[in-house]
């Protein structure tokens, strides 16, 4: 019974290069930034990353609930950039508005969610610095928890690179995301792992809302940030454990800025 609902839910699924719709009505919202359209595409909602549902973070289900508010059970319009339609997930990557309320900017006024851009990228984010500016002013929602009281978030670990990690180190990397409402110079800043071993940032500018990779291996920093930022930590050995983790980074004053912390049940086979 598994075996067939699952291929039917495959068969339902549009494939990676299906056409992208312009309109569509959604028909669930898993959380704030993912939901179901008619047609069975997920979306993930551009410029913007929300409490996560799966790991219950605070305020996921705040997100979750204006989402379905503003889209369900709507036909909504989506905003899709040439050439980045989807992301490795198969997932349309679009803005959505109802024709009165951009869901992102409504999240981010909320606080209940930040800015999140991963360039190439020429929108004019201007108008969503400003929503977010609104949220972190008066405190709201995710601004009034310890985790955003520093000037870098992370938002993703993928301490687990694809095949053997000695042979693979540059799949390991984390997503880290400034959230100030300016430009942020990480020169100084540091990144030390469970196990005691720690590197520090070179120079690098990461523009309000912007992303930067920080990748295990060796290669060149990628400082345009017309493109995604990429700092490489050098190491020519794995960094980051598989089963027990945590990636912990401080500003130049040794101040905490934020911390992530992965533990497995059982350890990844290969």
């Amino acid at each position: 019974m598994f075996y067939i609902l699952f291929s039917l839910l495959a068969l339902a699924a549009p494939a990676s290069d299906a056409p992208v719709p312009e309109r569509a009505r959604v028909v669930s919202v898993y959380d704030g930034d993912t939901f179901t359209l008619d047609t069975g595409d997920k979306v993930r909602l551009r410029w913007i990353n929300t409490p996560e549902r799966t790991k219950q973070e605070p305020f996921w289900e705040e997100a979750q609930q204006l989402a379905e508010r503003v889209l369900l059970n709507k036909p909504v319009e989506l905003i899709v950039a040439e050439g980045k339609e989807r992301d490795g997930y198969g997932r349309l990557l679009a803005g959505v508005t109802d024709g009165r309320t951009n869901l992102t900017i409504a999240l981010l006024e909320a606080g209940l969610g930040h800015v999140f851009i991963i360039p190439p990228d020429d929108t004019d984010f201007a108008p969503y610095l400003a929503a977010q500016k609104v949220a972190k002013d008066r405190m709201r929602g995710i601004w009034a928890t310890e985790d955003f009281r520093g000037t870098l978030h992370i938002t993703s670990f993928h301490n687990n690179a694809r095949g053997l990690d000695e042979q693979n180190v540059n799949g390991e990397y984390l997503r880290l995301c400034n959230i100030t409402d300016s430009t942020l110079d990480v020169d100084g800043y540091t990144i030390t792992n469970l196990a005691g071993q720690t590197f520090t940032f070179p120079k690098m500018e990461i523009p309000a809302g912007h992303t930067v990779m920080i990748v295990s291996g060796r290669g060149y920093h990628q400082r345009d940030s017309a493109k995604q930022l990429v700092i490489q930590l050098g190491s020519g050995l794995p960094v980051w454990d598989n089963f027990r983790e945590k990636a912990v980074i401080r500003d130049r004053d040794g101040k905490l800025v934020d911390e992530m912390s992965i533990q497995r049940k059982s350890k990844p086979s290969r």
